[in-house]
Formats: C-alpha cells, structure tokens, sequence
C-alpha cells in the first residue's frame, strides 16, 4: 500500500498521514534505512510480522512494475 510521508528538510519535520498513527505508529516508532529506503516499524511488532510485511510490500512493489511497463 503507497503511502505518502511529506518531509521538510530545513524544519526536519516529517507529517505522517493521520491513517498510519490510528493504526498504531505513533510514540517511539523503529525505523530500519539504507540508501534507498526506509521500513517503519509499528510498535511491539515482532521482527517476523516484518519480515511478513516486507515480503507482502514486495509482492505489491512487483505487481505495480508490472502494470507500468
């Protein structure tokens, strides 16, 4: 699911859409980045719902590359 995170780099203020935080991002949220993304972790998820996730956001990822082409 595409979700859109505004940041402001000078106020280094991000707006997360209000959707997210009713589902439970909100507080201490664990973030984990490289050089090309970033994966935000609900709260008191345990890292194989990630991996989970992960794999499903792939799943979409692919299925979108292929309705471009």
């Amino acid at each position: 699911m595409l979700r859109k995170i505004r940041i402001n780099p000078e106020a280094r203020i991000a707006t997360i859409p209000k959707e997210l935080i009713d589902q439970g991002f909100a507080g201490d949220v664990d973030g984990y980045a490289n050089a090309v993304t970033l994966t935000l972790v609900k709260p008191g998820a345990d890292l194989a719902a990630v991996k989970r996730s992960l794999q499903i956001v792939l799943e979409d990822i692919a299925l979108r590359q292929s309705l471009e082409k």
